[in-house]
């Protein structure tokens, strides 16, 4: 089989995340590439082509910034996009970070009667249009970004999302039949994957803080970090590892700096995260919306356990002894954090969830068997 993925993951491949859901589709293509299949990454972003240890092809598009800027789109991109995707002629194309550009890989596979996919990067991704509006505009993303980026790609997904030949969800609790499905349609869920063997293992006695990791957003929950912040006990220190990504989240992150019991890192490399959670008493996550995230993962493979405000994906949290969840209750984090007993939560548990239900070595055969199940 031949799989196509396209966008910005060149840094994944090498190391240099960007974000979580091109860690996924770089995990995954990695998979199937050891798997034995033909895999290629249109990579627009990417200065060259290369080939990996693994035999992914990564195909970059050395005119992707010629021309004017805002004429370029229409001038160049969208056709050097959908002329070198078409060029894969792959069996499957695989899209998950969401982009109205995804329109472009799909007239792409259809061109050359491949199977389309559309995995979910987000519990975001399964909200109406309205919703999502209503949550960017909390997070008061710039008018002009919503009108050129923000309310196309509400469409677009929309529009893929009837449109797909399977539909990839991250967990079973997440809801996409009111997307509009048509009967033909195939659902399936893969939970995210992890190579657990490359992340540090926490130690007997964790350093005195509890950890933040992540872009601090609305979205990702910067306002209900601030709320648990401003009531929590100077006893309890909180090292926040990421920089804000919005102008109100900036303006937390200013009023925050002051309080002596929390530690700002900025943006630090993928490796340096991992190390600030594998010495920490356990990973806290405010997020109003997240899929299933890559951090969870990270910690649990370093015996790390979760305190989670709002997400825990099938309730999976409870069902395995990962670490706390708040439920929304900013009151009930805080007593959490104050309280916390570290001894409750056993890391050989943790690490045996993550064996049994995230590993990369497996990843390739388990995503091949859904897709024959579904076919």
């Amino acid at each position: 089989m031949k799989f196509c993925f396209w966008g910005d993951i060149s840094g994944a491949l090498k190391g240099k995340t960007k974000g979580g859901a091109e860690l996924q589709i770089a995990l995954l293509a990695k998979a199937l590439a050891l798997n034995g299949h033909e895999v290629v990454i249109v990579d627009p972003y990417s200065k060259e082509s290369f080939v990996t240890a693994e035999g992914i092809k990564l195909v970059n598009i050395p005119d992707w910034n010629k021309g004017i800027r805002g004429l370029r789109f229409f001038t160049n991109r969208v056709s050097a996009l959908r002329k070198k995707l078409e060029e894969q002629k792959a069996d499957y194309y695989y899209v998950r970070i969401k982009s109205y550009l995804h329109l472009i890989a799909y007239r792409a596979c259809r061109k050359v009667n491949g199977k389309f996919i559309i995995a979910l990067a987000s519990h975001f991704d399964t909200l109406g249009i309205w919703e999502k509006f209503k949550n960017d505009r909390k997070a008061k993303f710039p008018l002009w970004e919503l009108l050129s980026n923000g309310i196309p790609n509400y469409f677009a997904y929309k529009y893929l999302f009837k449109k797909a030949d399977f539909i990839v969800l991250q967990h079973s609790g997440q809801n996409v039949r009111h997307q509009g499905f048509k009967k033909k349609n195939k659902i399936f869920v893969f939970p995210n994957i992890i190579e657990y063997k490359c992340i540090p293992k926490g130690k007997e006695n964790p350093a005195n803080y509890f950890v933040f990791v992540g872009s601090l957003t609305v979205l990702k929950g910067s306002i209900n970090l601030f709320k648990l912040l401003g009531i929590l006990d100077e006893s309890c220190h909180i090292v926040v590892v990421g920089q804000p990504g919005d102008k109100r989240s900036k303006r937390i992150v200013e009023a925050l700096c002051g309080k002596t019991n929390i530690s700002f890192t900025g943006r630090v490399d993928h490796l340096q995260a991992l190390k600030f959670i594998s010495e920490s008493k356990a990973l806290i996550n405010t997020s109003n919306f997240e899929g299933f995230p890559n951090i969870f993962l990270e910690a649990w493979a370093s015996g790390i356990p979760v305190i989670s405000l709002n997400v825990n994906p099938d309730n999976i949290i409870n069902k395995n002894n990962l670490g706390v969840y708040c439920d929304g209750d900013i009151l009930m984090m805080k007593h959490c954090i104050q309280t916390w007993n570290t001894g409750k939560f056993s890391k050989e548990n943790m690490i045996s969830y993550i064996k049994k239900f995230h590993d990369f070595s497996t990843a390739g055969e388990r995503f091949l068997e859904n897709l024959n199940a579904e076919a």
